[in-house]
């Protein structure tokens, strides 16, 4: 009894954790949905889950890593590494999961750009790539190539950061994400800037800014146009089309921050209004404080002040702007990203070769296996070949015999033919004789009387084989044996013909000539040759299987 209370109490108290796993779990599921469109509401939801409800250690590792992408998206500076390395540590244990391991790894790596640890960041932005290379997502490569393309514009490598924003960039063409291309656009229109390739930047910046009308973004369009202000003020050989300047104008009309300043000064130097860019841009360097946006405030200021025709200002802005980027280029060369690139893959390189050492005994086992493997497939093989060879051998014998069989039937068909050819030599040399008798009484019928007995003969003869003789029974069997059965196929193929018609098909096809066809028939020569052109005609025009035995026989 006690056994069954105590079960009973158990399945009460697991039983509302099971509802609160369930709850949860479709409360993720839920933010998962509305986390692309709505970030500030998914991060809402995710802050009013209970810590009871995230009883399961999936779940908990799943709620982490929604939490990190709700604050990526929402742009908020808050540290999640705590809730980060919970959840690296549950998909560590999960290798099937290798698509949230990356995603882990890249908001890790995202953390550290926030907190400034650029080298760190990068470690895990290549160690996202590297794991990336084995699975299909080409949005979270996008997206890494972006990040990896900001770090080395940070750190002045312009050459390998327009590499990395131009492979985000087809990426996200080839997905059709207008947001992400505009901004790897952007990138790239920085990159070609700092690297003086000012026809590479005009070009991707047109794109962008293009991407951004469509999409009515004002972030991408007000980035758009500052590039643009920044690119025809330090070029003085191309001018500004009015309508995209009074764009830039619009865009920082009662911009106070620094970049919009800096855009104000741009578009007064594109304006000829020295002056008042001399003084936008003073206004600018006194309230900027970040490093990485000073080199094209003093660059600006000294355009202003050459535009301006103080000569001895230009100088001086001139000499803060190399000053300043000696200063960065130093600290880049210091910290350099390129360094740790190369660092991250020699310690990928002495890892690798550690495991290599390490695997080296199980190679020699599975070598050694594999030896044995082969070993035993050979000697299997060896068999079967055997039993193969003894099968063919046997077959061979068989097509011995059945060669033999074939030679036999051969010869005897052989035979079969030199009799058929005699045969037919022998029905040809009668019909040569009874033709020949055929002509000499017609030619001699009416002759003296010393040919009276050869002409008798002849008649008889002839005679037999006329309609009522006794011979054209036999002719007609003559003429099938000679001609492969020519008038039984006549019959069958025409079976309304005349008794007549086929009786003169017969004589024809005996080889008889129409002088001695017309004894035969009692008929004049004309008309034998009128019947037989007749016949001929609708011979021709049947639809007769033996139609061309026939006409080859009549001609």
């Amino acid at each position: 009894m006690k056994r069954h209370i105590y079960g009973l109490l158990l399945i009460c108290a697991l039983v509302p954790g099971c509802a609160n796993r369930d709850r949860a779990a479709n409360i993720l599921t839920q933010v998962e949905k509305t986390l692309a469109t709505a970030p500030d509401d998914a991060l809402a939801i995710l802050n009013g889950i209970s810590p009871e409800m995230l009883g399961n250690r999936a779940i908990r590792a799943r709620y982490a890593l929604l939490y990190a992408e709700a604050v990526e998206r929402t742009s908020r500076n808050e540290d999640t590494d705590s809730l980060l390395r919970y959840a690296r540590e549950y998909y560590q244990g999960h290798p099937q999961q290798e698509r949230n391991q990356c995603r882990v790894l890249y908001y890790q790596a995202r953390n550290r750009l926030r907190q400034g640890d650029k080298p760190g960041a990068l470690r895990l932005f290549l160690e996202v790539e590297e794991q990336l290379r084995h699975i299909d997502e080409p949005h979270y490569l996008g997206l890494l190539y972006l990040r990896i393309g900001k770090v080395y514009h940070d750190e002045l490598n312009f050459t390998r950061a327009y590499r990395y924003y131009r492979e985000a960039r087809d990426l996200f063409l080839r997905l059709e994400d207008a947001d992400h291309t505009a901004e790897a656009l952007l990138g790239m229109t920085g990159s070609a800037i700092r690297m003086h390739d000012l026809t590479r930047a005009h070009r991707d910046c047109t794109m962008a800014l293009e991407l951004a009308d469509e999409m009515h973004n004002e972030t991408l369009i007000r980035e758009s146009l500052g590039y643009f202000a920044t690119l025809y003020a330090i070029t003085d050989t191309v001018r500004i089309p009015e309508e995209l300047l009074q764009r830039i104008e619009y865009a920082a009309h009662r911009d106070t921050t620094v970049s919009g300043m800096c855009m104000q000064a741009q578009t007064q130097l594109l304006r000829n209004q020295p002056t008042l860019a001399c003084r936008t841009i003073e206004a600018a360097i006194r309230q900027s404080s970040v490093p990485e946006e000073q080199p094209m405030l003093f660059y600006t200021a000294y355009k202003a002040w050459t535009m301006a025709g103080d000569y001895r200002e230009a100088a001086q802005q001139i000499n803060r702007f190399i000053r300043l980027n000696d200063s960065l280029t130093r600290t880049s060369l210091q910290n350099s990203a390129g360094m740790i690139e190369k660092e991250y893959f020699r310690e990928r390189t002495a890892f690798y070769d550690y495991r290599l050492k390490n695997r080296r005994k199980h190679e020699f086992i599975l070598i050694g296996a594999g030896i044995l493997f082969l070993g035993i497939a050979g000697y299997l093989l060896r068999q079967r070949i055997r039993l193969h060879k003894i099968r063919n051998e046997r077959y061979l014998l068989l097509v011995r015999e059945v060669q033999a069989e074939y030679r036999r039937l051969s010869d005897e068909m052989e035979q079969k033919r030199h009799e058929e050819s005699r045969l037919k030599g022998v029905i040809a040399s009668r019909f040569d004789i009874v033709n020949h008798l055929g002509k000499a009484l017609y030619e001699r019928e009416n002759t003296a009387s010393g040919q009276a007995a050869m002409v008798r003969q002849v008649k008889k003869l002839i005679d037999g084989f006329a309609e009522n003789g006794d011979m054209l029974q036999e002719l007609e069997q003559i003429v099938n044996l000679a001609h492969d059965g020519v008038m039984q196929h006549l019959r069958s193929d025409f079976p309304g013909m005349k008794e007549s018609d086929q009786r003169l098909l017969c004589y024809i096809f005996g080889g008889f000539s129409p002088q001695v066809i017309s004894l035969f028939m009692e008929e004049s020569v004309a008309n034998i040759y009128a019947r037989k052109s007749r016949i001929k005609s609708r011979i021709r025009s049947s639809e007769s299987a033996h139609k061309e035995q026939f006409i080859a026989l009549l001609k």
